[in-house]
């Protein structure tokens, strides 16, 4: 089964979701309970493994599916101020440097990491740099 056939298949039986995951699993839990194998069993061990994998699948992935929903919360959070990015060309081995603003207003030179050349910011040299 493909990721389209899984989604197509989610969406019509209510989207996939947390719950929907969770609703199957104890409607096997359930069906396996009520098999008349009991726990003990080969038969009965394997259903519940299986199961409680499942659970532990669960888990993860509402553990995940939250993570991504922080992600994204603080990936699109526009209450903070954008933080810029300023892009220089090291004049002696070309090596593009990115700065950003605080360091811009804060500091008189920066380091090429290439190089080690010494690059003025601030300064009536900064006329001198390529953007």
């Amino acid at each position: 089964m493909n990721n389209v056939d899984f989604y197509k298949i989610n969406e019509n039986k209510g989207g996939c979701n947390m719950e929907y995951f969770e609703k199957k699993i104890t409607y096997l839990r359930g069906l396996c309970d009520g098999s008349g194998y009991p726990q003990d069993s080969k038969e009965g061990k394997i259903f519940h493994g299986i199961l409680d994998v499942l659970d532990d699948i669960a888990f993860m992935l509402e553990s995940y599916m939250e993570d991504d929903d922080d992600f994204d919360e603080m990936l699109y959070d526009d209450s903070e101020e954008p933080s810029y990015l300023y892009s220089f060309i090291c004049p002696n081995c070309g090596n593009e440097i990115e700065v950003d603003e605080q360091t811009m207003e804060n500091e008189q030179e920066i380091v090429c990491p290439e190089c080690s050349n010494t690059i003025p910011v601030g300064t009536a040299d900064v006329d001198e740099l390529k953007f």
